[in-house]
Order: structure tokens, then sequence, then C-alpha cells
């Protein structure tokens, strides 16, 4: 072991260490039966762990309990049971017993992230522990997640002599999906004199989806592409009538948005707009079609059911130019940069029509109902919109196309509805920003959808090889 390895350790020991101290100074226990109960429950889970494919090691099951306890125990309570189920996991149900530096590490690295998730939950968020609790255990976990990976991550890059980056990508590939479904059901299990409506156990869904879909990406083999992801400079007779009718109906649209302009909120509206932007230069490039996907969309979703359709028009115009413009495969032609913003207004102006005007009296009792119906009209007019110009411009059957769009979008889809529906029951249980925690955890999303694309596009290419 190197110097600088050592240093790092023991670092992090020393970090951990006086958290824990400073934890059990202040000690506090209103309710020592509940929380005896709670620490071996968190034992238990710590010894059950996971061997997941395409990972060495395992997973355990006790961080389900350390974010439950950042929520609604003391920090003390909470990091004495992560103590013990560290020490508890690092002993029991393993093939190799571990050493003392690896059990002191093990435990400090989770004093520190959770001491940070407890400061960030207890302290800053204080109040939102009432009003969005699943919001703040997602902004919780992202963080939970991020510190740990980094910390443990560092370690094995410091020993092994390898990029600290290619260390931490290996927790997203099987970690990070299962972690996922572990957090939703810690957002939405019920605090003591708190309840959860039965419908919004269904975001569990999109994330067992993504999770069939990522092991079904161990199997996939890469067929002929399609061709370019976009319209190009050299379109058949029909596509360029296509393309010109979606132009038309997208400029009207966004000119009718602009002459009916209002804005309950422009700060809401140009935030919105900003992380929309910074969504769009967030891709991930799909093989076959050579298209892309992108954050934003998640926010187009949010704003559907709370914002007028001017500014859900504008979001959907902006975005869509800066994800073509931005560091594209190939230089975007005129074709391109016209027809994906109109394509997608006119996506969000039927979603809008559909949902805030002939739905409106049936779906707005319900946000489960309201985000299901919106992601559906916004995915299904959007990829109808873009496969028919990709069928049309490369002279491939329609049903092939969108197939090809639909395998490699619909997981993503999916989980951003999701997301657009935690942020949409936030902001109506407390206000706009605080529909913004969850944004960080959907980045990680982000990073896990497309380190797995990647891993497959490899897989792929070594087969072919």
């Amino acid at each position: 072991m190197t110097k600088t390895a050592q240093a790092y350790i023991y670092g992090v020991i020393g970090a951990g260490g006086l958290v824990l101290a400073a934890s059990l100074a202040n000690w506090s226990s209103p309710d020592p039966l509940l929380w005896a109960i709670y620490l071996v429950l968190a034992v238990i889970a710590s010894v059950v762990k996971l061997r997941l494919p395409g990972m060495d090691g395992t997973y355990s099951l006790g961080f389900l309990f350390l974010l439950y306890g950042v929520a609604h125990f003391s920090l003390g309570e909470t990091l004495v049971a992560a103590c013990a189920g560290a020490v508890a996991g690092s002993l029991l149900n393993t093939r190799k017993r571990s050493s003392l530096i690896q059990v002191l590490f093990n435990t400090a690295n989770l004093m520190v992230s959770m001491g940070a998730c407890f400061y960030l939950v207890r302290v800053w968020l204080a109040g939102g522990l009432e009003h969005y609790l699943p919001a703040v255990i997602a902004l919780a976990a992202a963080v939970h997640f991020i510190i740990n990976t980094v910390l443990v991550s560092g370690v094995l890059s410091l020993l092994q002599g390898k990029r600290l980056a290619e260390m931490c990508s290996q927790w997203y590939v099987w970690s990070f999906p299962y972690y996922l479904i572990g957090v939703a059901v810690v957002g939405l299990f019920p605090g003591p004199g708190r309840a959860v409506s039965g419908e919004a156990w269904l975001i569990l869904l999109p994330l067992v989806y993504l999770v069939h879909f990522f092991l079904g990406l161990v199997e996939w083999h890469a067929s002929s592409p399609a061709g370019g992801d976009q319209p190009d400079a050299l379109l058949p007779r029909g596509a360029k009538v296509f393309v010109g009718v979606v132009v038309a109906a997208g400029l009207l649209l966004l000119g009718g948005a602009a002459w009916q302009w209002h804005s309950q909120s422009p700060v809401q509206f140009v935030s919105y707009l900003s992380l929309a932007v910074v969504g769009a230069t967030l891709k991930v490039r799909l093989p076959g079609v050579q298209g892309t996907l992108s954050l934003s969309f998640v926010l187009v979703l949010a704003a559907l059911p709370e914002m007028s359709f001017g500014e859900v028009a504008v979001i959907s115009t902006v975005m869509a130019v800066a994800g073509v413009l931005w560091r594209p495969a190939q230089r975007a032609t005129l074709a391109q940069v016209l027809f994906n913003p109109a394509s997608l207004t006119v996506s969000a102006a039927v979603a809008f029509l559909v949902c805030r005007v002939l739905l409106a009296p049936w779906l707005s009792h319900s946000v489960v109902a309201e985000l299901v119906v919106a992601t559906l009209v916004l995915y299904l007019s959007n990829f109808v919109l873009l496969s028919t110009v990709l069928a049309l411009s490369q002279r491939q059957p329609l049903a092939a196309v969108w197939q090809l769009c639909y395998f490699w979008s619909l997981p993503y889809y999916l989980v951003g509805a999701a997301a657009a529906g935690l942020m949409t029951a936030t902001w109506r249980a407390s206000d706009w920003p605080a529909s913004l925690l969850v944004l960080p955890l959907l980045g990680l999303v982000y990073v896990s959808y497309r380190v797995h694309v990647r891993q497959a596009v490899d897989r792929s290419g070594q087969a072919a090889a």
C-alpha cells in the first residue's frame, strides 16, 4: 500500500470518527424501544447482500434503513445503526473476512456520507420532511450515493492504480438501478403519523422496467444502422413535405403562444428554461438510429400540469434547439434545426390540449393520472413524428424505425416521467423550488443509462469483431 493510499484511508477514518463523536456528544433517543427495533432491522439488512451481475463484490440492503433513519431518527441513533450494520456486514455473510482497516474504512465511509445527508435533511431542509418527504429523500439519496461512491472508488483507484472515473463508473452499472428502487421504497414508505397515496407506489413500475431493460442489454447485439438520426440535406420529396408541414405547425403554435403569452412566475419560468437547456446538453447517443436522448423532456413533463401553454411551448422549442446545436455527432442541417424544435412543440401542444383542456376535469385530482396521460401523449406524438420523418428520409418501413426508437427511449422516458410526477407532487405540496430537489438523483439515472448503453455497444462491437 502506498503512502498516499494510507493517508487517504486514515483521513477518511479520522473524518468518520469526528462525525460519530459529535453525534454521540449530542445523543438523544425519544423512543428507545422503537430505536432498538430499528437498530436490529438495520443490522439484519446489512447482512442481507445482493450479488449483482457484473460486480465482484456485494451490495447490502442496509442503506434502506439508513436513509429511513435520516428522516425519522436522530443523528446519533442513525450513525450507531450504521456502525453496527457496517461491522456486521463486514464480518458476516462474506466470502473473505475483512481486515480491521477495511472494517474501519467502511464504517467511516458511512459516517461521513450519512452525516452529510443528515445535515442536508434535518438542518438545511428541515421543513421539507412535513411537506415533500419523497423529494427530500431523493436529494439525500443522491448525496449519499455520490459521497459513498467517490470515497470507495478513491481508495480502490489508489490501491489498483486505475483512474477514479473508471472506478466510479462500475457502481453505476448494477448497484445504482437497484439502489434507485430502494430509494423509491424509502421515500414512499410513510413515517409515524403520515400516509402515502396508494397510487404513488406506481412509481416503482418504471424503475423495475429500467432494471429489466438493463438486464436485456447484456444480450443485446447491434443490428444494421437505421441511418442518420434526423432529416438531412438530400430529403426525398415525401420527407420534405412532411418536414414542411411539421415546421409550419410548430411555427404557428409558437406564434400563438407568443401572442397570448403570460407567466404567473417569471423567475420560475426562467429557472425551468435554463435547466431544460442544461438538460438538453446531457445527451445519450443511441446506436442504430444515431439519435440522442436527454434529460430535458422531464422539465417539459413537469411544466405541463402547472405552467401556461406559452411557457411550455417556449421551453420545448428552446431546449430542442439547444439539443440539436450542442455537440452534434455531425454538423446540424437547416432541416434538423427547424424540424426538431417544431416536432417537440407540436407534441407538447397536443399533450397540453389533452391534459389541460379535453381531460382536465378527470385528471386534475390525480397527479399520477395526469402524468401518465401527459407522458403517453408527449411520448407517442413526438416519436411518431420522428419515426415518420426517419422512415420517409431513409425509405425504411415505419414499423422498423419505430421499434428501434421505442426500444431505446421507453425505459428512459418512463423513469423521467416518474421523476416529473414527483416534481409535480412536490410543487403542489410546497412550492416550485422544492421540486428541483429531484433533479440530482435524476442526473445519476442519466449517468447510469449512459454507462449501460456504452457498455452494450462495446460488447456488441467486440462480438462483431
